[in-house]
């Protein structure tokens, strides 16, 4: 809700035409609170100001007019409130509330609003100052005698708004007496936005008078279309519609400590008070078997609970821990960027609903799991993944690459140095009948480096490797560190003698941007022409996934694009062409 009192009654702007289904929809809504938004300054010292301030613009009610036409109200059927609002902000202009707890349902509010129009619509028509603020009072007292009726603030503070200008910073702050415990900017883009903001991350100060403000990233004018702006509960029902969680194959668990992976709290409890929870442990083992990968994301302190982990016998079974006070989605976005692993292969499992809740605005695409819940979660078809004799070893691979990852932070050297340090040896060879499987889970499970972005069924991968149509490698790779285990899979056409056509190739993330696809690109190359071959094509589908592949393509120099549209490049390879040696690594063929 907001203060129209002190707006005109004939509304003298014009609220942008936007697609309501791009809008939440107030029949999502389980809870909203009753908030009235008003008009107020950034610099606001009244009643001194009103003297001493050279931005000082007389209100009907003696107050200082920030907005050019107050509080604009234009009626949509179908928004929440039925409301959609526009403020033509002048300099040091803020919109701000007053955050109380309470939350009610939607039908209740609804009705809350509709009663408090009347007093709004008799300021609007009324000439006198007066008049407006007392109505305006009404509203204010009403909503704070309701907003203290409960003590269970709703899930998210929701910002929808439309931008038909130029792409700007809006900053969102709430004040404690005064005090800033909460400041965010947030990115207006153009056309419509929606922020999804955690409740618990606005900082409610219980005892304090806490203040939600809304105002420009600059001191200039400025004009907000606002959609809604309110503390609101989404129903269970409609949570994957407005936060979609990927339905791809897991290939990560991160998992909180506290109250999940043991009962107790370490802070509290201290390391005698806390008991093991062997039933998450046997799901960790389990998942480790099938070759998905444990990590932690924790707000503890890192040295105690490494000691405990050691001490508990399981520290072994986690390849990443992040086990600080920072918040957990910045923890996941980092072991997501550390392992090269997409955010929509991960599942975040927490006891704090807070927890969740912000893991699931802030990491799109993940899934998250109540702990309480992961044993019958766990059942669901995504964590149902091939399981092969590199599946078993994988967290160990991680765990190798981890030590890379030191390693090659800790050096002097440039990469290039680094990647001939580590003496990498890459074995290709025809996959023999125990590896198919294998190359059927790369199919299957990789995203980045796909050139055809097709889903081979094993069926047709068998019929491929058997036929003398193809050429068909898979890819070891090994180094001083440990051993990568079958990274890739590749899929030559040769049928026509001339040209060699790469149909299919797939590549572990876990063993990317170490140069290797580029070599191995160059061996075969050097081995096609060796056989006659005048030419190597391939066509990479383009997706929105496979961006790492293209880059790769392009970056290896190896190719002369032919842009084929459809979503599809071609890349020609002249094999009359000098190409020079295989570098940085060492390729076998067995």
């Amino acid at each position: 809700m907001y203060g129209f009192e002190f707006a005109p009654r004939k509304k003298t702007g014009i609220f942008p035409k936007y697609d309501i289904g791009q809008a939440v929809s107030p029949e999502a809504l389980e809870r909203i609170a009753p908030l009235v938004w008003q008009e107020h300054c950034v610099e606001c010292a009244m009643p001194l100001c009103y003297s001493s301030c050279a931005h000082y613009r007389k209100r009907a009610d003696g107050r200082c007019r920030r907005f050019k036409y107050g509080i604009e109200k234009f009626r949509r059927n179908g928004s929440i409130l039925d409301e959609n609002v526009v403020i033509n902000m002048n300099e040091w202009a803020k919109l701000e509330t007053f955050f109380f707890t309470a939350g009610f349902s939607y039908k209740n509010v609804y009705i809350i609003s509709k009663c408090l129009d009347v007093p709004a619509f008799i300021a609007q028509i009324s000439p006198f100052g007066k008049v407006k603020r007392f109505c305006y009072y009404i509203k204010e007292y009403f909503t704070r005698k309701i907003g203290y009726l409960g003590e269970n603030i709703p899930d998210f503070l929701l910002f929808e708004i439309f931008n038909d200008s130029a792409v700007f910073n809006i900053i969102l702050e709430n004040r404690a007496d005064e005090e800033i415990v909460f400041r965010r900017s947030l990115l207006i883009n153009q056309g419509y936005n929606r922020y999804w903001i955690p409740s618990e991350e606005l900082n409610y100060k219980r005892e304090r008078l806490n203040n939600l403000c809304l105002y420009p990233d600059g001191s200039g004018p400025c004009i907000l279309n606002i959609i809604s702006l309110e503390l609101v509960t989404i129903k269970s029902d409609y949570m994957r519609r407005y936060f979609p969680e990927s339905d791809k194959k897991v290939k990560c668990v991160v998992w909180d400590l506290d109250n999940t992976l043991w009962n107790g709290v370490i802070a509290e409890d201290g390391e005698e008070g806390i008991q093991l929870n062997h039933e998450i442990v046997n799901i960790i083992k389990r998942l480790d078997e099938k070759g998905i990968i444990n990590c932690i994301a924790s707000k503890n302190d890192q040295e105690r609970t490494c000691g405990i982990l050691k001490q508990m016998g399981i520290s072994e079974y986690f390849v990443c821990s992040m086990v600080n006070w920072n918040p957990k989605s910045e923890n996941i976005k980092k072991i997501a960027k550390i392992l090269d692993i997409g955010l929509d292969t991960f599942v975040f499992v927490d006891d704090s609903a807070y927890e969740l809740s912000e893991v699931r605005v802030n990491c799109p695409g993940i899934r998250v799991c109540d702990a309480h819940e992961i044993t019958d979660y766990v059942k669901k078809e995504f964590f149902n993944v091939p399981v092969t004799k590199e599946s078993k070893s994988r967290r160990r691979s991680y765990q190798e690459i981890m030590i890379r990852n030191r390693a090659a932070l800790e050096s002097n050297d440039d990469i290039t140095d680094f990647l001939i340090s580590c003496r990498m040896k890459v074995h290709i060879a025809h996959p023999r009948p125990d590896e198919l499987e294998r190359c059927y889970e790369l199919v299957q499970r990789t995203n980045q480096l796909n050139l055809s972005a097709k889903r081979l069924t094993m069926e047709e991968i068998e019929d491929s490797v058997r036929s003398d149509r193809y050429d068909a490698y898979r890819i070891k790779v090994d180094d001083r560190y440990g051993d990568y285990g079958l990274v890739g899979f590749a899929l030559f056409d040769i049928s026509n003698g001339e040209s060699a056509v790469l149909e299919h190739f797939v590549f572990s993330c876990r063993a990317a941007r170490k140069r290797i696809e580029e070599n191995f690109f160059k061996y075969m190359i050097l081995k096609y022409k060796s056989l006659g071959f005048k030419s190597l094509d391939l066509i990479c589908k383009r997706t929105e996934k496979n961006q790492l592949m293209q880059q790769v393509l392009s970056e290896s120099g190896l190719f002369r694009k032919t842009d084929k549209g459809g979503g599809e490049f071609q890349l020609h390879t002249d094999l009359s062409k000098d190409f020079g040696e295989v570098q940085i690594v060492e390729i076998v063929e067995e």
